[in-house]
């Protein structure tokens, strides 16, 4: 019996080794005559190019064109923002209206909250001001910013004497 069991004990355990051994695969890679031992992939031996600005201008009124409305409502404004807009009106590759347009769609980003809450944030490196600091120490549970307990935080970064 204690046989059987000391067999069972040394299979589990041959079992668990080769699932760890292939869960963490390593990649030997040649990079500029040097070996490295990494878990990512090796990189490729090619350069990426970049895309140029006429490529994604094109690109962007290509997507343009096929949207049904013909506007263009993006998460983020443009790369180059209204730099990117002026260039690309001045070299005639948008049209006055199409250039208005492209404007109204892109809205700013909302302004930041003026009034501070409570976002989990419970350090000192995470505040941005001495009120900001303040405010969490009065109203937030469980912050880190009173290490003396006089009432006054972050003493040494933002509410300093």
């Amino acid at each position: 019996m204690s046989n059987l069991r000391a067999l069972a004990i040394v299979f589990v355990a041959s079992v668990c080794s080769c699932s760890f051994a292939a869960a963490a695969q390593v990649n030997k890679c040649v990079i500029d005559g040097t070996v490295t031992y990494q878990t990512v992939p090796c990189p490729s031996g090619e350069t990426r190019r970049a895309p140029t600005v006429d490529q994604l201008n094109a690109e962007r009124q290509k997507k343009l064109r096929q949207s049904s409305d013909g506007l263009l409502t993006p998460t983020a404004p443009p790369p180059g923002g209204q730099r990117a807009l002026n260039h690309a009106a001045q070299s005639g590759a948008v049209a006055l209206d199409e250039k208005e347009r492209l404007t109204s769609a892109v809205t700013p980003a909302a302004p930041r909250a003026t009034t501070p809450r409570c976002d989990g944030r419970k350090y000192c490196s995470q505040m941005t001001s001495c009120a900001e600091a303040k405010y969490f120490l009065a109203n937030c549970p469980g912050v880190k910013m009173d290490g003396d307990r006089n009432g006054i935080p972050c003493e040494q970064q933002w509410c300093g004497k």
